[in-house]
């Protein structure tokens, strides 16, 4: 069973992904964490797009960093045997592959969309967005490298 809960509301989404599926059962549940992007050279204005965009999902109920809780909640959750491991995707020009499909098509992308709430709420100017998406689009070059950590959980279902 593969469950992506995309930065759900945490404890629901262990929850209720978790009584879908027979006793005895296992589960895989991978998310990501927003803390764990790191790319050269640095950007404040590109972590400042990035803090918007975790900012937002909590405001919404979200949890932008719960690929470090994953453990935990599983555990509390009932699930035995849970194992947690990191994943991270390093990214740099020798794989353009993964420089067009996660940098700037998933993760970029994925920031570049809450620009119009961001803005709106006074959180960041336009100003100050499109200098941080141009950082974010500049991890992308080939001079820049380019890090994101994935957490996979796996755990046993409990009768």
């Amino acid at each position: 069973m593969f469950c992506f809960g995309a930065s759900c509301e945490s404890k629901r989404c262990a929850v209720l992904s978790i009584a879908a599926f027979k006793a005895r059962g296992t589960i895989t549940v991978i998310e990501g964490d927003h803390g764990s992007t790191f790319f050269y050279p640095e950007s404040a204005d590109a972590k400042r797009n990035i803090d918007c965009l975790v900012s937002l999902q909590a405001k919404a109920g979200g949890d932008a960093f719960i690929g470090r809780r994953l453990y935990p909640l599983l555990k509390w959750a009932g699930l035995s045997d849970v194992s947690v491991s990191p994943r991270m995707i390093y990214v740099d020009s020798s794989n353009p592959n993964l420089v067009e499909g996660f940098t700037r098509k998933t993760f970029t992308a994925m920031v570049e969309g809450v620009r119009v709430d961001a803005v709106s709420s006074g959180m960041i100017t336009k100003d100050e967005w499109d200098r941080g998406i141009a950082a974010l689009y500049r991890t992308s070059e080939a001079d820049v490298t380019f890090c994101y950590t994935f957490f996979k959980a796996t755990g046993k279902i409990v009768d």
